[in-house]
């Protein structure tokens, strides 16, 4: 005769709703995300066959702030051939938003998520995340974290492809 042990059992049944939680966040050849969708702060510019990087940030984030220079380095250089970074905070208050900008200028557009329905989508592992989406509005990779000059060298490695596929 089995013998049946709850804890065991809760165990299971949590471990299943966090691997179904888990599961549905985006992955590559996932849709760039409907943004009307979402209760953003801020504007999204024109994203339509563009090469997009969905930077997922949070004013508290050290990396974070650490990679708002060489993203804006990035912004600048690859503007006029259709590369767009936009900045997600998920920051809860706007006043830490806010201060985090004036002292941070990002060089890029950036929105705050308000209601964070659109970090449940995203579901970023770490702070910062960018997330990159080609021309077809397709994700093609997923960066978690901030570590300087290779992550830049990264993403230039990945991005500069993009940036070369027709419109």
């Amino acid at each position: 005769m089995w013998s049946v042990n709850f804890r065991t059992l809760w165990f299971v049944a949590i471990l299943g709703l966090f691997t179904t939680v888990v599961s549905l966040a985006l992955e590559p050849g996932d849709a760039l995300p409907e943004w009307a969708n979402f209760e953003l702060e801020g504007d999204v510019p024109d994203l339509a066959g563009k090469v997009v990087m969905v930077d997922a940030w949070a004013s508290w984030c050290a990396p974070c702030k650490a990679s708002f220079p060489a993203y804006a380095k990035l912004q600048q250089e690859w503007a006029d051939r259709g590369f767009v970074i936009l900045g997600v905070s998920v920051d809860r208050k706007a006043k830490d938003y806010a201060r985090f900008l004036k002292q941070t200028p990002p060089g890029f557009t950036t929105v705050r998520d308000v209601s964070q329905k659109l970090a449940a989508t995203l579901k970023p592992p770490a702070m910062p995340t960018s997330f990159i989406f080609g021309r077809d509005g397709k994700l093609r990779k997923v960066h978690k974290g901030y570590r300087g000059d290779r992550t830049v060298e990264l993403l230039r490695s990945e991005i500069e492809p993009l940036l070369a596929e027709s419109r």
